[in-house]
């Protein structure tokens, strides 16, 4: 390469190999970086014989800033930056040139301080630095700085840098021996493009420990109300009721019904009237803890031992969504066969309001006297049989998709807490960057292929239990993935420093905007919703209690509109009708109900988190509302004064009885003074009944959320949830490490001190678990172990919204960002 230089500077070109740097008074800044000493310097093909003096001249910088010409050279000095302390280049390897003949010798610069000036009297290290700064600005400018981990788009990489020579010493100070000589310059070909320093060089990976006995034991864990005694529990009792079914269907047809009829307000009338959707609605509540079971531990089973799915985080519901419209997202999910269950499951509801009008009375006059009797309606009895049936299916393959041997788990993962313990040496983090902020956070997180269980990695040779990507890089916070950059050619006008800080800016605005904090509610839980709630339930209850008690009606009976008369098979439209439609509606209202519920459930950690005092890792972190049973929901809701939670789950409870009584509250009844049916409610039932309607609808007024129970966006997913966790300072907890039980778990968050169950136990890991033993010590004493949910400086030194300790040793409290109501 031939340097051109400023004419009316005092110029000598040499020949050499590596940079050169010309001392001119050009009003051009010189510049240098390593990766153009070795990948940029060429041979130069002439040499002046007119100069005595060798000065140098940076190579062209790839990314020029325009200067401003001054031609007053006082002015054009103005612009070198006088600023102390200056970062030092590496080693600079200079020759000198000699004259023919001669032999030659090489000597290593370790700064740019031992340089020689070529102009006496004239020091050229700020001009040089200056070239640096120069340089360095540009390119971050746009974006393309050599710390980048990925090229931009269309620009051809640097040549990989060459080997550093034996006996090169970086330190300024060391003796620097002569390298050998440089071999003759090869013709230019084109260059492989190389791959980004982050490939060259070795990466920390995640591989995966081959299980030992030991460890596989460790392994396994099945949720309670899936484990097999459990659910053989749950399949004896369906069996038990096709038992009855058959038994009562072929009793009843053989022995002219069941049993005589004696009056609507008998124990007898209790037993075929409200008991049967009793037991049934029993089960369906049981069902909804199976497959509460179901949802939060399916996303865990795909990174086991079985068949893996890619996009488990984004795409897996971990709340149950299977109450008034069945879930369908089993499909698209590629589990199909657990699909296909969960449709059986959300048909089992129908059998409520089947049971409510399994059993009606039938006029007998080939058995004795003429007289009403109890029989079973053969068409809805073997409906229900089938019902049940499917049902037991459904079941045994839950007990074959959830057994142990598919199982990778160590404690059912049921809360924060759990998440942190799984994901906190996971190599997926980065993949959230920013997704705490996203309405849809599922939508930008890229498919992985996961795997949870054991693993160690290539730098460290511990073994710990995370969910990771199998021989994938462990990627550091402390090192940002690449934003997506845009090519811009020659003519387009940028605002290249807005583009640099406006993504950032960003960020800022909406980690700190109350809008994006409290944005997200379901939507039958937004305020237009719960206004169109409260009015309708509000004019249906009156409109109901309007109509069942003005002029007597309910308590004198009304007309059918309907046959009445029982055929052989026990059916008779009207009994059917005022049986089945009323259980079903009080079915329609237990199953709306549900949600909401659920949402309040789910959504009571992080509104305990978002108070400004922030909440205990017992109402907060460790919190599972719902993994919980309906009754146990309400009295640990009551314990932590969660009360809000514990009145919504309290009327679940009690919207229980709402089918079971409004099926079996009518029944016909031949009156004989004037010679008709009528259908009549028993009034005991029925007064209980309206009770109940009033407070289902009444408490509609208290389920408008406050501020407090919104969030940036939904928490249905794994991903969602991690959104808040990926950056937070609670994945680099020490007290955190090593944890092998979930009462373990517990008693670390709540400040108790206890021995560390190493996964190997070598010595190495019974010191990190004697260091984890005295930090729970130290986090017992630290703002009384409170967390909160809000904005804090994660482990790359950034600000994200999240869940953290709401103080720190040395640091400032979390912001949490104030409500408007």
């Amino acid at each position: 390469m031939n340097l051109v230089t400023d004419p009316d500077a005092h110029i000598q070109t040499v020949k050499r190999t590596t940079p050169q740097y010309i001392k001119s008074d050009s009003l051009k800044s010189s510049s240098a970086t390593n990766e153009y000493f070795s990948d940029y310097a060429s041979e130069v093909a002439s040499q002046k014989s007119d100069d005595s003096k060798a000065s140098y001249e940076t190579p062209p910088s790839r990314i020029s800033t325009p200067l401003q010409v001054h031609h007053n050279p006082i002015d054009s000095e103005m612009t070198l930056p006088s600023r102390p302390g200056a970062i030092q280049p590496a080693p600079l390897n200079i020759r000198h040139s000699q004259p023919a003949g001669a032999q030659s010798t090489v000597r290593m610069l370790s700064s740019f301080d031992e340089m020689s000036p070529p102009t006496p009297g004239v020091d050229d290290t700020p001009y040089i630095r200056f070239a640096i700064e120069q340089l360095t600005r540009d390119e971050d400018v746009i974006g393309r700085g050599r710390d980048s981990t990925f090229p931009a788009p269309q620009v051809p990489l640097p040549a990989p840098l060459p080997p550093i020579e034996p006996g090169f010493d970086e330190s300024p100070h060391a003796p620097t021996p002569s390298p050998p000589p440089t071999p003759p310059p090869q013709p230019a070909s084109p260059r492989p493009p190389s791959r980004a320093p982050s490939q060259t060089g070795l990466q920390e990976v995640m591989i995966p420990v081959d299980l030992s006995k030991d460890l596989r034991l460790r392994l396994g864990f099945v949720p309670l109300p899936l484990r097999l005694p459990i659910l053989g529990l749950f399949f004896l009792l369906c069996l038990l009721m096709i038992a009855a079914l058959i038994f009562s269907l072929v009793f009843a047809g053989t022995n002219h019904a069941l049993f005589n009829y004696d009056g609507n307000t008998t124990p007898r009338y209790f037993v075929f009237q409200y008991l049967p959707q009793l037991v049934g609605i029993l089960l369906i509540l049981w069902l909804f803890v199976v497959e509460a079971a179901v949802y939060r531990s399916l996303p865990y089973y795909c990174m086991g031992p079985g068949r893996r799915n890619h996009w488990v985080l984004q795409n897996m519901r971990i709340l149950p969504a299977n109450y008034l419209l069945p879930d369908l997202t089993f499909f698209r999910n590629g589990e199909s066969l657990l699909g296909v269950t969960f449709l059986i499951f959300w048909m089992t509801s129908f059998t409520v309001p089947l049971l409510a009008c399994v059993f009606q009375t039938q006029w007998i006059t080939d058995d004795g006297p003429a007289r009403f009797r109890w029989t079973a309606v053969r068409g809805v009895g073997w409906t229900l049989v089938a019902l049940y049936v499917l049902l037991c299916l459904g079941l045994l393959y839950c007990v074959f998709r959830f057994r142990r041997r598919n199982s990778n788990l160590l404690w059912d993962p049921c809360s924060l807490a759990d998440l942190i313990c799984l994901f906190r040496r996971s190599n997926v983090g980065p993949d959230f960057e920013q997704s705490e902020i996203s309405p849809q956070p599922n939508v930008q997180i890229p498919p992985r292929n996961l795997r949870l269980g054991f693993f160690t990695t290539s730098e460290r040779p511990e073994v710990f239990h995370a969910v990771g990507e199998e021989y994938a890089p462990v990627k550091r916070l402390s090192f940002p993935p690449e934003k997506p950059r845009t090519v811009y050619g020659p003519n387009d006008q940028v605002d290249l420093e807005a583009q640099r800080h406006s993504y950032g800016s960003a960020f800022s605005r909406n980690i700190h905007s109350p809008f994006v904090r409290y944005r997200w509610t379901p939507w039958f839980l937004r305020d237009s919703f719960v206004l169109a709630w409260i009015v309708a339930a509000v004019l249906l209850v009156i409109a109901f209690l309007v109509v069942s008690f003005v002029n007597k009606a309910v308590q004198d009976g009304f007309r059918p509109l309907l046959p009445s008369l029982t055929d052989s098979s026990g059916f008779s439209p009207a009994n059917f009708l005022y049986s089945f439609l009323p259980a079903f509606l009080g079915m329609v209202l237990f199953l709306a109900w549900q949600p909401i519920d659920m949402y309040y459930r789910a959504v009571q950690p992080f509104r305990n988190l978002s108070q400004p005092s922030g909440a205990t890792a017992r109402k907060s972190l460790l919190l599972s509302y719902p993994s919980y049973g309906p009754v146990r929901v309400v009295i640990r809701a009551l314990i932590n004064r969660d009360y809000k939670v514990a009145y919504i789950a309290f009327i679940s409870i009690l919207l229980l009885s709402i089918p079971v009584l409004a099926g079996g509250v009518f029944t016909a009844v031949f009156f004989s003074s004037d010679n008709q049916v009528r259908i009549v409610a028993s009034l005991p039932g029925y007064i209980a009944l309206s009770v109940l309607v009033t407070i289902y609808a009444l408490s509609y007024l208290i389920i408008w959320p406050t501020r407090k129970r919104y969030l940036p966006h939904s928490i249905d997913t794994i991903a969602a949830l991690l959104s808040w966790l990926y950056a937070s300072p609670l994945l680099g907890d020490v007290a955190l490490q090593n944890i092998g039980t979930k009462s373990e778990l517990i008693e670390r968050l709540t400040g108790s001190t206890i021995t560390p169950a190493p996964l190997t136990g070598d010595g190495e890991l019974e010191e990190k678990g004697r260091r984890s033993r005295r930090a729970v010590r130290r986090l017992a004493h630290d703002v009384g172990m409170r967390y909160a949910f809000g904005i804090f400086v994660g482990r790359d030194g950034k600000e994200h919204l999240g869940i953290d300790r709401l103080q720190r040793p040395g640091s400032r409290e979390m912001l949490v960002v104030p409500t408007s109501r």
